[in-house]
């Protein structure tokens, strides 16, 4: 199964603004980091509308 791909806009933020504040945040940003760092092939938006989709028990 792939990795969900990163969906943030380049060059909306520096890396100062992009520093998680909140727990939800740096947990958010430890699992991004560990999925990036795995090198598994990471989902496209479609890839994982539809694998949402399956795992909610229908195909959209």
């Amino acid at each position: 199964m792939g990795r969900i791909a990163d969906l943030t806009r380049p060059g909306l933020a520096s890396k100062e603004d992009k520093r998680a504040v909140s727990a939800l945040g740096r947990k958010l940003r430890r699992i991004s980091e560990k999925s990036a760092a795995s090198g598994e092939k990471q989902l496209t938006r479609r890839e994982l509308e539809r694998e949402l989709a399956e795992r909610r028990g229908g195909i959209r």
